[in-house]
């Protein structure tokens, strides 16, 4: 099962967008536009299909109902944030919409104003339904967190619990006591020498020598790396790097450059990824990268999903990245601000570019065209 479309409506900076997915998905955008915002979206859905999550933990987790809701919303569809996401699987296509309200007196909550669910364009739900007029308090919880309620369409809670966020932040892999934890998996890294350690012995192997050979090619000198726990049980990484002593340097996770730390993240992220499908979402992988590296997240990114059935998602500053041969026009999700919210486009389908994309300049530079504030080429000017 794979997500192909995604419509959303009055959540945060955005009205009304709505875009086709692929296997992967490049988000460029000026600041402010809303990339992650965007990526958001599906982290939600994913909170509310968890196990342990629901409809209520994922608007608490983001600061309650009118934090998410967008500015725009009090006269588009009566203040209600929408989202609908389409999937296919081999032999199905399913819909899955849910629009939420807030709740007007007592304790504000987020409730559900509509559930509907299709396979192949038959409904098989619809709420609110006669059980939630006679019982109004049903709508504090969507049928999709609740597994007594979503037995016809539980393939699609099962997918969306797949959906994994990654934003390795070196400062907490290198002390992840001294930063609050997300739980397992944390999109941050607390935990991912962990992960590391707890993979049975010949599985880490296998995935440790894949990042150690992109390690080779990437990082100057790089020779190899393991996973090792110190006198007290607590794992560390160690990676050593040729010089012109005999014996190689050894350096731990409190010694490796930010780049380093984060690219081996976030290749763990992507050799760990489950075989079954789901959803990677990267927030800007190249922050600490060399450009030379960079350019190599494409092709590192299509390697992976030749052995796995997964899309990827990631939210970009970085042209280079841009620019790597295998990444097409219809991959590259273009945002821009404007006073009705924000917009997003396939490079593809933008019209006023469509001589230069058909010309085969740099999507870098085409797509710079579009997103450079006006501002900031005036400010280039002036100085």
């Amino acid at each position: 099962m794979r997500f192909t479309h995604m419509n959303v409506q009055n959540w945060r900076n955005f009205k009304d967008v709505q875009f086709p997915i692929e296997d992967r998905l490049f988000i460029v955008g000026p600041n402010a536009a809303g990339k992650s915002n965007l990526l958001d979206v599906f982290r939600f859905l994913t909170d509310i299909a968890r196990p342990g999550g629901g409809l209520a933990a994922a608007f608490a987790d983001r600061g309650g109902f009118s934090a998410v809701r967008s500015l725009f919303a009090r006269n588009h569809r009566h203040g209600q944030v929408s989202v609908t996401a389409h999937f296919s699987d081999d032999a199905d296509e399913w819909t899955y919409h849910l629009a939420v309200k807030g709740e007007q007196r007592g304790h504000h909550r987020a409730l559900v104003a509509e559930e509907v669910v299709t396979r192949n364009g038959e409904e098989l739900l619809r709420r609110p339904d006669a059980s939630d007029e006679a019982d109004p308090e049903l709508l504090t919880q969507t049928h999709l967190e609740q597994i007594t309620a979503n037995k016809s369409f539980r393939e699609l809670a099962e997918h969306l619990q797949k959906t994994r966020y990654f934003h390795p932040v070196p400062q907490i892999i290198r002390n992840p006591g001294f930063f609050h934890a997300y739980g397992p998996r944390d999109p941050f890294g607390s935990d991912v020498i962990k992960q590391m350690n707890e993979t049975a012995s010949r599985t880490r192997s296998a995935w440790l020598q894949k990042i150690e050979n992109a390690l080779q090619a990437a990082v100057p000198q790089f020779e190899s790396l393991s996973v090792e726990p110190d006198a007290s049980g607590v794992p560390h990484l160690h990676a050593t790097y040729r010089n012109w002593r005999p014996a190689p340097t050894r350096q731990t996770e409190s010694e490796l450059s930010d780049g380093t730390l984060r690219l081996i993240g976030l290749l763990w992220t992507l050799v760990s990824a489950p075989s079954s499908g789901g959803v990677l979402l990267f927030e800007e992988p190249e922050l600490s990268l060399n450009a030379g590296i960079v350019r190599t997240v494409p092709a590192l990114l299509a390697r992976v999903q030749r052995d796995r059935d997964l899309q990827v998602l990631l939210s970009t500053h970085a042209p280079e990245l841009l620019d790597e041969e295998t990444v097409l026009p219809e991959e590259v999700l273009v945002m821009r601000v404007t006073e009705d919210g924000s917009t997003a486009s396939l490079l593809s389908d933008i019209a006023e570019v469509r001589a230069e994309v058909d010309s085969g300049l740099p999507l870098s530079e085409i797509v710079q065209s579009l997103i450079e504030p006006v501002a900031a080429r005036q400010l280039a000017l002036r100085l």
